[in-house]
């Protein structure tokens, strides 16, 4: 028999990791499984930074097509220039935060001076450098700071959510992705965020009812419809959760999520 108490310690321990591991940080860029797009509109990114012009519009430009390395250095090009410029510079942050760099992002939020108007994005890059980092709690100090700032900054909300979700403290968690979804109804991040949450106090039909609409919506993303793929195969359920996989992935990628799905779930049979 399947255990799915919210109050059961094996189902915590057994899940808790591939769940927790699949929240959404506020501010992520998505999940591009295939890779082939990103990869072209790097090409065209380089191809506009060689041929020069104004560093701050292509360092925006880089950074959206994931052209991180480039972005970087505009960025710095930018703030040699003008070191005053707070906007660029938590740009940089998070551009950095994007590439992996997080020391270097967290040293450059930290240079940000509180009387910025951009201190509530410091605050924001600084709890999700955190959550990046594992550490929840440093993570809810920043996100407290931020909505101290901005109470409803759903970046903020959602953010303190996932924090929330790792310290285990998951009924708060659900209560601040559900005022970020009373904001904005339709936000991806919350709506799978609050999903992947019920479905680590073993609500799984919840998680799959509440996922399922925007999971099927065309401007679905992969990471949207692997996190339901994750909740599906988590409840047992192997033919939604091929399903969902196959969207996305190769068969060889799919059966190994499977057996991922099914190991899980062994450890929280009774």
């Amino acid at each position: 028999m399947m255990i799915r108490s919210r109050k059961n310690g094996k189902f915590r321990k057994a899940a808790f990791a591939c769940l927790s591991a699949a929240l959404l940080l506020a501010g992520c860029a998505d999940l591009d499984i295939q890779g082939k797009g990103a990869a072209l509109a790097k090409k065209d990114a380089q191809a506009a930074v060689d041929r020069g012009g104004a560093p701050l519009r292509l360092a925006r430009a880089a950074r959206d097509v994931g052209d991180f390395a480039s972005a970087t250095d505009l960025y710095k090009r930018v703030l040699a220039a003008n070191p005053d410029d707070f906007a660029a510079m938590a740009e940089l942050g998070s551009t950095q935060l994007e590439m992996g760099a997080i020391y270097d992002a967290i040293d450059t939020f930290n240079k940000i001076p509180s009387s910025s108007p951009s201190q509530l994005d410091a605050q924001l890059g600084q709890e999700r450098a955190q959550l990046m980092l594992s550490n929840p709690v440093k993570a809810l100090e920043y996100a407290d700071k931020a909505m101290a700032i901005a109470p409803k900054n759903i970046r903020a909300m959602v953010g303190r959510g996932v924090a929330l979700d790792m310290l285990a403290r998951h009924e708060e968690a659900q209560e601040a992705y559900r005022a970020a979804l009373a904001l904005t109804p339709h936000d991806m991040g919350a709506t799978s965020n609050l999903a992947l949450s019920l479905a680590m106090t073993g609500q799984y039909d919840d998680a799959i009812r509440i996922l399922t609409p925007i999971a099927r919506a065309p401007e679905a993303t992969a990471r949207i419809r692997q996190n339901l793929a994750l909740i599906y195969g988590l409840k047992g359920d192997d033919d939604a959760a091929r399903a969902l996989n196959r969207v996305d992935l190769d068969e060889q990628t799919t059966e190994k999520n499977l057996q991922f799905y099914a190991a899980a779930r062994e450890r929280v049979v009774k």
